[in-house]
């Protein structure tokens, strides 16, 4: 009795299909939430200004952050901003972002809450 096999079809790509574009240089926008906006929200503005502590932990856990990292870590404000420019595709850069949370870190801040709110995100 003959037995009967079945054959295998080998398929082969010529010409690979093209990218759409790469991520990773996608242009981004600007802050829709003014760096020196700080009291725009006056709720927030009076948290950060007299609970830093509270402010930078309600900040860290709406970005998905541990609420000591703020507290422990140097630089964590400039990581945080970091985090949501780029989550957010907002032009910029990692030493921009050291920068301005060096220089005003409250404002920074607010800002980074401000525009959280204006996506919806905090």
């Amino acid at each position: 009795m003959a037995q009967i096999t079945p054959q295998a079809t080998a398929y082969v790509t010529i010409q690979q299909p093209l990218a759409s574009g790469n991520p990773f240089k996608r242009e981004g926008g600007d802050w829709h939430a003014e760096l020196c906006g700080c009291c725009d929200d006056t709720k927030e503005c009076c948290m950060a200004y007299f609970c830093w502590c509270c402010f930078l932990g309600s900040l860290a856990d709406s970005i998905n952050e541990s609420k000591w990292s703020c507290l422990c870590v140097p630089g964590a404000l400039g990581m945080y901003r970091t985090k949501v420019r780029t989550t957010l595709n907002i032009k910029g850069s990692v030493c921009s972002d050291y920068c301005v949370t060096s220089c005003c870190g409250f404002c920074a801040a607010v800002q980074m809450r401000n525009e959280l709110k204006y996506h919806g995100i905090s």
